[in-house]
Formats: C-alpha cells, structure tokens, sequence
C-alpha cells in the first residue's frame, strides 16, 4: 500500500489540482478482496462406466463421442462444436484431458470445461468403480463476474443436460480442487516483508521449506514476486505472490485491472500505468509508463517534453536513473499480492461440515452446497492452522505469539460471493475488448510495416501505404485461409462476452479502391 505523503511528495500531485488529486490517486489502503479463484468439481454417475460395460446409455455415449472425435481429428484439432437439447450454446470438443483417462473436452470459453471419461477402472475388489465420470473446471473470469454459486449453476446445468440426452442419471456431485485467494494492496514493499530473515521468523507452519523468487530491478535492487510452500500435488500448496505483475507478464485476465478498481485496491494512476505495461507486454515498462503519464498529465514543459523522449526512445536512460526520475515526478504504483491456498479432495474431504442450512432439496448437488456454507470455516482453518504469519518478536515459540497485522487483516476480511454487478460486468468486458484490440490492432500495423519492408525493401512509403499494399496482396488462397480461421477463432470466444460490437456508428477514415472501377471495396475494410 502506497501511503498518502509519498504520493504528495511527488511533482505531479503538487501540480495537479484537488479535483484531479482525488480522481486520479484516491484509493482504499490496506485493502483486502477475497474469492474463490479455481474451482474444479466431479459428478459421479449411476451407471457403469467401466470397460466390459454393458449398459445402453454409456454405448451410446461412447459411440457418439467416438464419432465426433473422429471429426476432430479430420480436422486436425481444430474445435468441433455439439449442441444439445436444452442448451443455450453450444460447446466445443476441444482436444486435451484432464488427469489421463477424462479424454473427452467440452469447452465453453471463458467459463468452464466438462471433462469426461468414457470408460473408468474398475474398484480395487474388481467391482463397481468409485470413480466419478465427469470433472468439471469453472474458470477464474466466470468465478470472479458471477460469484462461486452462480458459476456452480450455470455450469451443472449444462452437466445435467448433457446426462439427459443420453440417459444417464447422476448420484452425487463433490468438490475437487478449490484455491482460496486474497487480493490486496497492503503491502507497499513485499522485498523487505518476504525477505528470508524476516519471513522465516514469522512462519508458522509444517512445510518443509520454502520457495522464494527474486527477481533483478536495476543494479542493486530486487523484488520478491513469488513464495511458495508445499508441492502442487500436496494436499495443500500455498503460494504468494505479485498479481499485478503476473497479469501483465502472462498478458491475460486484464479484466482484474477493472475489478482491483472497482474495489477501491489501485487507483485511477494505477489504472493507466498498468495498462501500459500491458499493452507492452512487460513489468520492466513500469517505470516508463509513470514517466509516460508525466508527459501527458504534468506542468513543466521541460519535464514533459524530457519524458516524451524516454517514452519515445530519443533518450535512454539506465535503470536507476529512469526509476530514480519516475519517483520524483510520479508516486509508486499499488502493488496488488496475491495469498492463495490450493486445496485438493484429499485434504477437504477430511472436513466434518456444518450443516447451517438444510440443502437436502439441492439433491445431487448437496454437498457442493454444505462445502460453501462452511466457506468461512475452512478458511479460518487453513489461515491458522495450515499456515499463518505471526510478529516477529515476541515469545520463544513462534506458535504462541499473536498474528502480524498483515495477516489479521487477511483474516478479517469479508467470505462473501465477490461478483460484479450486471452493468459493470458488460463494462468490464468492453474493456477488455477495447484493450486487447488495441494491442492487436498494434501488432496488425506493425506486421504490415514489416511485410513492407520484405516485399519492397528499404523504402520510405508512409505507414497506411503499407497497410493498403499488404491487404491488396491478399490472393484468393489468402481469403479462403482467412476466412477458416476465423471461423476457428469465432469457436474459441464466448458468444455472450463478444455478443455486441464496442464501436458503434464509426467513419473509418481510410478505404480501400479498386484502381480499375473507382469500387470502394466493404470486403476488407468497413
């Protein structure tokens, strides 16, 4: 977390009037936001799904993915699109498995995957198997726009219909895997928190050791942006780690910039200067982004102009000197960590959960249901009990001092669904459409400046000539190539996040012309 006198130190909030103070740096400090981040849950059927089954509904099932995998694989992997009765969409038979034997892959994007099995191992004395069929994975978009409830829902509707077409019946369903996640801003300088000498004195733990990541900043400098205790195939690994660089370096999920600013952990500064970095694809911008930020936002004309030529590339700086100015005229960005607890079936199927409410109407799904209710239970547990952080100093042993505030305050935060409201759910995906765009359309001129310079060479053609010859090359193969792969693309996104267009009653200024009929061509460019 920033604190309010480092940002007022700064050139640019002396210069800046309290108007645009407020919308540009106000943020809540030592801001927690908690959600479940992954979730994977299985459904065990009633019917026997081992190798010498004989049932109709699983010969049936298996035939008819026999046949559409054959598809697939005529098509080289590319996705083969099944629709059921009763579905609003359809999804795709993706290639991929999950854990070996769940081979078959039914995405719907950016929401969820149904894995199945068409055949399980028979139990350990030869008969009926005891393992489930169907696993399913809730991505973290669908979790964090929707909540883990109505995420569950949507997704086991699509199970259960998929069951209905071929007969097939479920017994139960029960959690898999579930990650627990905390976002926050409290920590302004994780390098001297999670240093070893102080992290190790504050653990409180039965991990064998931990994993800590240093990463280089500038000649001296370092940031630690990854811990981790245990092994992912434990039944519990817990890691911590930078967020907010993770976002921008992956180059994915950029929607958490909309939802860190919605609830109040980064400001509007924040906002822009990670976006940047995103865009570039690179943490190491950050320091140039702020710089990039003066030029637009501050007062002195040298200063602006000194900060246009590092933007620009005119100038270059080492890294010491370019973070060094960046602090002077610009305050630090709000570092967003992550604390996340992997849990798996193995350890929460030890749980004796308490029944707060009657879900016994809920049927197959009742313990989905009870597992959620004692959401605030377990993460008390594994907050405490698995792995806690305590103050430095104080009572010999480690195990009997109090928690450090940071940790008290990861514990006091709210277990609700976290979920965005409609109208900023449609806000947030403009967003990330608008950004991501932005960023191809980049990529799109680049390439054609690129391809100019292959076809013609050294030359001095302006950048929109070279846009205009790289499409006027396009032959008919060229189209025809075009078009499947938009077709496989178009399979690949979610029909309701990419439903409407976000540019609405534009003029582009440019077209293109056939030189032989004066035709404006509305094939290739709108």
């Amino acid at each position: 977390m920033i604190q309010k006198r480092e940002i007022q130190h700064t050139k640019i909030y002396q210069e800046l009037d309290d108007k645009n103070r407020k919308y540009w740096f106000d943020f809540k400090q030592k801001k927690f936001l908690h959600n479940i981040d992954t979730f994977y849950y299985s459904v065990k059927l009633v019917e026997d799904f081992t190798n010498d089954s004989s049932d109709d509904s699983v010969l049936r099932f298996r035939k008819f993915f026999e046949q559409k995998k054959s598809i697939l694989d005529s098509r080289y992997g590319q996705l083969v699109q099944i629709f059921f009765p009763g579905f609003d969409r359809s999804l795709n038979l993706c290639a991929g498995s999950y854990a070996g034997f769940f081979s078959i892959r039914l995405e719907c994007p950016e929401w969820f995957d149904i894995f199945i099995a068409p055949s399980v191992p028979h139990g350990s004395d030869g008969g009926f198997s005891v393992t489930s069929e169907i696993v399913v994975q809730l991505r973290s978009y669908m979790l964090w726009m929707y909540g883990v409830h109505e995420a569950f829902e949507r997704s086991y509707e699509y199970v259960k219909q998929i069951c209905d077409y071929f007969g097939l019946h479920i017994a139960y369903c029960q959690e898999n895997r579930i990650d627990y996640c905390w976002h926050s801003n409290y920590l302004s300088n994780p390098e001297k928190f999670f240093s070893p000498e102080s992290f190790y004195k504050m653990r409180v733990d039965r991990f064998k050791d931990a994993l800590i990541h240093t990463a280089k900043v500038g000649s001296e400098g370092y940031e630690i942006d990854y811990v981790s205790m245990g092994k992912r195939s434990d039944k519990v690994f817990i890691r911590i780690y930078l967020k907010s660089k993770e976002v921008i370096e992956k180059n994915y999920k950029p929607w958490f910039f909309k939802v860190w600013l919605f609830n109040g952990l980064i400001n509007r500064y924040d906002l822009y200067c990670y976006e940047e970095c995103y865009k570039k694809h690179s943490w190491q911008y950050l320091d140039t982004a702020r710089l990039k930020y003066y030029s637009e936002y501050g007062s002195d004309p040298e200063l602006r102009e000194q900060c246009r030529d590092v933007v620009e590339g005119k100038v270059t700086m080492s890294p010491d000197t370019l973070h060094k100015l960046a602090d002077t005229l610009t305050p630090k960005i709000n570092l967003i960590m992550n604390v996340e607890y992997q849990t798996m079936r193995k350890h929460t199927k030890t749980y004796e959960l308490v029944p707060f409410r009657d879900n016994s109407a809920r049927e197959t799904s009742k313990r989905i249901y009870d597992y959620l209710d004692n959401r605030k239970i377990i993460a008390d547990y594994l907050t405490f009990y698995v792995f806690r952080l305590v103050k430095p100093e104080g009572d010999s042993n480690k195990s009997r001092r109090d928690l450090c505030a940071f940790w008290t305050a990861l514990r006091s935060c709210r277990m609700i669904d976290v979920n965005v409201r409609p109208k900023d759910v449609k806000l947030i995906r403009q967003y990330c459409r608008q950004l991501n765009s932005d960023i191809m359309k980049k990529r799109v001129i680049n390439a054609a400046v690129t391809l100019g310079i292959y076809t013609r060479g050294i030359n001095n053609d302006n950048v929109v000539q070279d846009c205009v010859e790289a499409l006027c090359q396009l032959n008919d193969n060229d189209i025809h190539d075009a078009n499947r792969y938009k077709q496989k693309k178009a399979r690949q996104f979610n029909s309701s996040e990419l439903a409407d267009t976000y540019v609405s009653s534009v003029t582009h200024e440019y077209q293109i012309v056939n030189i032989n009929t004066g035709e404006v061509s509305t094939d290739i460019i709108p």
